[in-house]
């Protein structure tokens, strides 16, 4: 099973509290904040998402609107499963962010990702981590999403670099867990890479020799024939001469 995969409502609204909670921290909103602002961001945190998006598409598109009202708005439709109107609000925010950029692409990630649209999703927590190269949570996703693309040399280095940057996280042992599994997997597609050359190999010199066997059956065959006529001489002849009648 593949560490915090972001699917649900509450794995969403666990993420988004953390990522806002940090960005409030760093800068308060604006002194240019509405009462739409300020109602929207209330109903987002008493967990009414149908209520706020309705509110913070008012408030942010007001004159001065505070930058991170499109993350509030995109996880709100996340968490109402309207994953495209998500990730057109985070397109909207990122197109004038430079603050919470790498936060609006993970979570434009984080929607592809719950779409199923796996090789979009690194795609963009490829640019989330160009954005903020120490972005944990960023790389423990992307390796989430290169597992369900079959890429699990890239998972493994993305699970190794999470945990040198969150190595208390709780999810640490299940990780570890996975990539010893990774391991094992790895030696035994090798093992049986390795059984499925040597047999390529066997059944090559098998359909040579095959080949080579035909090819001097036919020799042998066409010198006997050659044989055969060489000697004969034989032409059918006729007795009598022709003659014209006058």
């Amino acid at each position: 099973m593949l560490p915090r995969r972001p699917r649900t409502r509450s794995a969403f609204r666990s993420v988004a509290m953390l990522c806002l909670a940090l960005a409030t921290a760093i800068m308060p909103l604006t002194t240019f904040a509405t009462d739409f602002s300020e109602r929207g961001i209330k109903l987002f945190m008493e967990n009414k998402p149908q209520e706020a998006v309705a509110v913070l598409e008012l408030a942010a598109k007001e004159a001065g609107a505070d930058e991170k009202l499109y993350l509030y708005l995109g996880i709100a439709y996340q968490q109402l499963g309207q994953w495209d109107e998500a990730i057109a609000s985070f397109r909207k925010g990122l197109a004038s962010s430079s603050q919470y950029r790498h936060q609006y692409l993970f979570n434009i990630a984080n929607s592809f990702y719950a779409q199923g649209r796996s090789a979009f999703a690194v795609e963009y927590y490829d640019q989330a981590l160009a954005a903020r190269s120490d972005y944990a949570s960023a790389y423990l996703n992307r390796a989430n999403a290169r597992m369900k693309l079959g890429d699990y040399g890239g998972a493994v280095s993305d699970y190794s670099l999470y945990l040198s940057l969150e190595p208390a996280s709780s999810q640490a042992q299940e990780i570890r867990r996975l990539l010893d599994l990774l391991g094992s997997k790895a030696a035994e597609a090798e093992r049986v890479k390795a059984e499925e050359e040597a047999r390529r190999l066997a059944e090559e010199r098998a359909r040579q020799a095959l080949l080579d066997e035909v090819a001097r059956s036919l020799l042998e065959a066409a010198e006997a024939t050659t044989n055969l006529s060489a000697g004969s001489g034989d032409v059918q002849g006729y007795d009598s001469d022709f003659s014209l009648d006058d």
